[in-house]
């Protein structure tokens, strides 16, 4: 729970993950794969996991984790541009946004636009010190917030 935020929002028992099995889920900000893992376990070999990062060097370990998990689709492209994995992604249940950008909110949004259902869901792991290093955590949550209703994301 030190390391995952993935693992911290489970022990902080949120009313709904929405992650489980059999559903679709968008991974942004795969890394390594480590999360990823523990997803695709969880949605199992019914449910799938489109996982993007952006780096290489993270996506070699990424693309050899998925070796041994058939239901991960490993996507080395940056996020900031769903066209260009479109043809990889079938409409999802779920996003989980794990990237370090500033811009993070409209990222899920493009993400969202492209991919996510009707009834889905997203949930976004806000980097207060990626958006703003100057402002306080709590301000930088307030407009994350705000940005997402502006986006007309639920």
């Amino acid at each position: 729970p030190f390391r995952s935020k993935l693992a911290a929002a489970v022990l902080g028992r949120p009313k709904e993950m929405y992650i489980s099995p059999g559903k679709k889920v968008l991974y942004l900000g795969a890394a390594s794969g480590t999360s990823v893992s523990h997803v695709a376990d969880i949605v199992g070999p019914e449910g799938v996991v489109y996982a993007v990062e952006f780096s290489p060097r993270s996506g070699r370990d990424l693309i050899n984790m998925a070796k041994s998990r058939s239901n991960v689709v490993p996507i080395i492209e940056d996020a900031r541009f769903p066209l260009r994995y479109r043809m990889l992604v079938g409409m999802v249940d779920v996003i989980f946004a794990d990237v370090a950008q500033p811009d993070q909110s409209r990222i899920v949004g493009l993400n969202a636009e492209q991919f996510l259902k009707k009834d889905g869901n997203f949930v976004i792991s806000i980097k207060a010190s990626c958006i703003d290093s100057t402002a306080k955590p709590e301000a930088v949550f307030t407009e994350e917030v705000a940005q997402m209703k502006k986006l007309q994301l639920k």
